[in-house]
């Protein structure tokens, strides 16, 4: 019976200190995680390259120098209009070797001016003497400079299809004018008519004015000639095509199936009437960039 009590004493004491020992034993936590699994990623940032700094694009012209308004301006006559510059860094010694009444070629480039979103302010790069030259205006659109012997040949820049593109002309002679015509027209000197090669129905028809015209009496003239194609109107500078900056007169009528132009053009050499048709069809945006830059580039024959 001893030995019994004595074997439960054992085993109780054996039960009891499996007990303590289990509860006093934690799990151990697995700390080291496995390489690249849960580790944070270092993100490495894009590069972000500073925006290059745009260069002011330079354009070029020819025109009469009218000479200095001041130390720091020269004024210039373009396409009948006098516009000033400002001299560029070195200029004031090429200015101090010309004579008003020259003409010139020269570079320039265009910066706005601070609260007038109209405004430019043109800074000259470059000028030289010539004695003649293409002239780019500022709308794209080229003329030649009056006074020598005109190229044979000569570039322009116009829009076609909303692009700007530039295109070589050959000059054509008529009664009294001469003009540059491009490759889709052709001048009929008999008719004084530049018209397109595949439709004649797009035409400009030129006649060249006495120096003594009264306007006044063309624009009736022209109201009167439009009427029978619909109502007459009469066109303000800045609604008239930017290729035709000489115009002086701008009168236009339109039907459902075209439209007429009576425009009197003016320049140093003289001016001329000029009756254009355009009628409605898929050539017409076309054949008013060619005639319109042709026009421009009008000069009397001395």
């Amino acid at each position: 019976m001893k030995k019994q009590n004595t074997f439960s004493i054992i085993l109780l004491t054996v039960v009891a200190v499996l007990a303590l020992s289990a509860c006093g034993t934690k799990p151990q936590t697995n700390n080291t995680a496995p390489q690249g699994s849960d580790q944070p990623q270092t993100q490495q940032q894009p590069q972000v390259k500073p925006e290059p700094i745009a260069e002011p694009e330079v354009k070029k012209g020819t025109g009469v120098y009218n000479g200095a308004a001041d130390p720091h301006t020269v004024e210039i006559e373009t396409n009948g209009e006098a516009q000033s510059f400002q001299l560029g860094e070195g200029l004031d010694t090429v200015i101090a070797g010309l004579k008003e009444g020259d003409t010139v070629a020269f570079e320039y480039n265009e910066k706005a001016v601070e609260g007038d979103a109209t405004a430019k302010q043109l800074t000259l790069t470059k000028i030289q003497k010539t004695e003649a030259a293409t002239d780019s205006s500022q709308n794209g659109s080229s003329s030649q400079a009056v006074g020598g012997e005109r190229s044979k040949t000569q570039a322009f820049e116009l829009t076609l299809e909303g692009k700007k593109e530039k295109q070589t002309a050959t000059l054509a002679k008529g009664e009294g004018y001469s003009l540059y015509v491009f490759d889709p027209m052709s001048l009929f000197p008999d008719q004084n008519r530049v018209a397109l090669a595949v439709d004649d129905n797009y035409y400009a028809e030129i006649t060249k004015l006495p120096s003594d015209f009264n306007l006044d009496e063309l624009q009736k003239e022209g109201e009167k000639d439009l009427a029978s194609i619909g109502k007459v109107q009469k066109l303000d500078k800045a609604s008239v095509p930017q290729a035709l900056s000489s115009s002086r007169l701008f009168l236009q009528a339109s039907s459902s199936k075209m439209t007429q132009q009576y425009i009197v053009v003016e320049n140093k050499t003289g001016g001329f009437i000029v009756k254009v048709n355009i009628p409605q069809g898929e050539p017409a945006e076309g054949f008013e960039s060619f005639i319109y830059t042709s026009l421009e580039s009008l000069q009397a024959n001395k």
